[in-house]
């Protein structure tokens, strides 16, 4: 094979490539290259060359301590060295800014209200389970070789659960007792119209009472008291035992009487031996009664607008 240069108007061909010179400081003019004879000569071993801005450029030694890497900085930038470290100090800065504005975690509320009746929801929140918002610290330390410590771990506290979870349930019969004569309410207990539960006579007595049942052992009750009593009176809560009427164990009263407006709680502990029974016809309920045990005047006649019995789970 031969190769053929063409001087002026004659021909001479070699026949080696190691024959063919070419003058590498010569100007090629679009080629590029005119400096590539002065860029090779000052070149050693391992020594890499870019593109520059028309010629050839040899990128300079880096004496930076650790490991270095070759960074591209874009079109029109010549390439540069770096040390390790400071793609270390790079990426914690990104953390640190991630950290700052993304790691947040609000407080989870879980809530649990159950109720066969479809408004009011009745009792809200009855139990309630909070994670406390984590604390979070990052600090990082970097050697000479890049190493990086993290001091501070992220720690998620358990959960504390506040109250057991509960049912509100309609009642299954309400009964407004005035000197014997009993009034079924349960239909005006159940609904959400004003002051139509007669919680006391308009003229209390000893031994009126409201009557508050449900076809299952239950827990508390929960009365929305729309007009709230006010006098010189008292009240005492019991239950059927199969036998009598007794105290409440463990009573908690906090209607205050019915001399509270809104919603309140009865908290009590469910007695063992609690039984059902008959009162003003209903039958097969579990009763609490709250009964007038000493009277002297009355101002505000007490109404309720509507009351749930719960049930924990």
């Amino acid at each position: 094979m031969s190769l053929l240069i063409r001087v002026g108007a004659g021909t001479a061909g070699i026949t080696k490539l190691s024959e063919l010179e070419i003058d590498a400081g010569k100007d090629w003019q679009a080629k590029e290259i005119t400096n590539l004879k002065a860029v090779a000569e000052s070149m050693q071993h391992g020594d890499i060359v870019f593109r520059g801005a028309g010629v050839l450029e040899k990128l300079t030694a880096d004496a930076g301590k650790g490991y270095n890497f070759l960074r591209s900085r874009g079109p029109g930038l010549p390439p540069v060295w770096q040390d390790i470290e400071s793609l270390i100090q790079y990426m914690t800065a990104a953390i640190n800014r991630a950290i700052a504005v993304d790691l947040s975690m609000p407080m989870l509320a879980v809530s649990q209200a159950i109720q066969q009746a479809a408004s009011p929801p009745g009792r809200t929140g009855a139990a309630s389970a909070g994670i406390t918002l984590p604390g979070v610290s990052l600090a990082m330390a970097t050697g000479s070789g890049g190493g990086v410590t993290a001091v501070g771990p992220l720690s998620v506290p358990a959960p504390s659960i506040s109250r057991i979870l509960s049912s509100g349930n309609p009642l299954g019969g309400a009964l407004a007792d005035d000197g014997g004569v009993q009034t079924n309410e349960t239909a005006a207990a159940n609904n959400d119209a004003a002051n139509d539960m007669t919680l006391m006579p308009a003229v209390p007595a000893v031994n009126d009472a409201y009557y508050f049942g449900l076809g299952a052992k239950w827990n508390y009750l929960r009365l929305n008291i729309g007009t709230s009593g006010v006098g010189v009176y008292s009240v005492v809560w019991e239950y059927w035992n199969g036998a009598t009427w007794s105290a409440l164990p463990d009573l908690s009263d906090g209607t205050s009487a019915f001399t509270l407006s809104g919603w309140c709680e009865v908290t009590f502990t469910r007695p063992t031996d609690w039984a059902a029974t008959a009162v003003g016809g209903i039958s097969s309920l579990y009763w609490i009664r709250a009964r007038v045990s000493s009277f002297d005047s009355i101002i505000a006649q007490p109404k309720g607008t509507r009351a749930f019995c719960f049930v924990t789970t």
